[in-house]
C-alpha cells in the first residue's frame, strides 16, 4: 500500500511540477502579442472628438468620428466617418469663432501636416447662407486644414447661388469660396426672374 501511495503521490508531483514549469515558460506568441509592430495604430478611439488651435489660440477646425486610429510610426490618423467643422481662420472678428464648412466623408486620413484626405461619399457644405459656393460632392478629395484648399481628382461637382457645375478635376479654396473645374464641364444657371 506504501508503493501504491508513493508512486500516485509522485505521479500528482511530476503533474503539478510540469504545470508551475509551463506557467512559468514564456509563450512566444503572447509575447509577440506584446511588441506592437509598425502597421498597429498607437491608440484607438471610439466616438472621437478632436479640436485644433492655430498658434494664436483661434480654433482651426473640430472633428468628429466614429472610429480614429493613430499611427506614431508616420505621425498620420485614419477616420471612420469623419465629420470636420473648419473655422473662418482670416476673420475680421476673432474672437467671434465662425464655422464656415463642414465636411464629411466615409474615411479620412490626415498626415502630420494637416492634409486631410477625404475618400467616398465627399460632402463639403458651406455653413453660410450667403456663400456663392454651397456644396462640393465628389468621391474623393484633398483638404489642406491650414490654408484650407481643395483638390479631387475625380468627378466633382458644385452647388452655388443660382448654379451647379461639374467636372473631372477640381482646385479651389473653401475660404475665399472659389473652385475650378477642369476637363469636360458643365454649367447650369438658374435664372429668376
Amino acid at each position: 500500500m506504501n508503493i501504491r501511495w508513493t508512486l500516485i503521490l509522485s505521479l500528482v508531483a511530476i503533474g503539478l511540477l510540469g504545470w508551475f514549469y509551463r506557467l512559468q515558460e514564456p509563450d512566444a506568441t503572447q509575447l509577440a502579442d506584446l511588441i506592437k509592430s509598425d502597421d498597429k495604430p498607437e491608440y484607438t478611439g471610439y466616438k472621437m472628438q478632436t479640436a485644433v488651435y492655430s498658434p494664436t489660440g483661434e480654433r482651426q477646425y473640430v472633428a468628429f468620428a466614429d472610429k480614429v486610429e493613430y499611427y506614431n510610426n508616420d505621425g498620420h490618423t485614419q477616420f471612420e466617418r469623419p465629420l470636420v467643422y473648419l473655422f473662418d481662420v482670416q476673420s475680421s472678428q476673432p474672437e467671434l469663432e465662425h464655422q464656415n464648412w463642414k465636411l464629411s466623408a466615409n474615411n479620412a486620413t490626415l498626415s502630420k501636416n494637416n492634409l486631410l484626405y477625404l475618400d467616398g461619399d465627399v460632402l463639403a457644405q458651406s455653413l453660410q447662407a450667403d456663400s456663392r459656393l454651397q456644396r462640393i460632392n465628389t468621391e474623393r478629395a484633398e483638404v489642406n486644414l491650414k490654408t484650407q484648399d481643395i483638390t479631387s481628382d475625380t468627378m466633382a461637382t458644385i452647388a452655388g447661388l443660382n448654379f451647379t457645375s461639374s467636372g473631372l478635376k477640381l482646385r479651389g479654396n473653401l475660404q475665399q469660396q472659389i473652385a475650378t473645374l477642369q476637363e469636360q464641364v458643365k454649367t447650369y444657371y438658374e435664372i429668376n426672374k
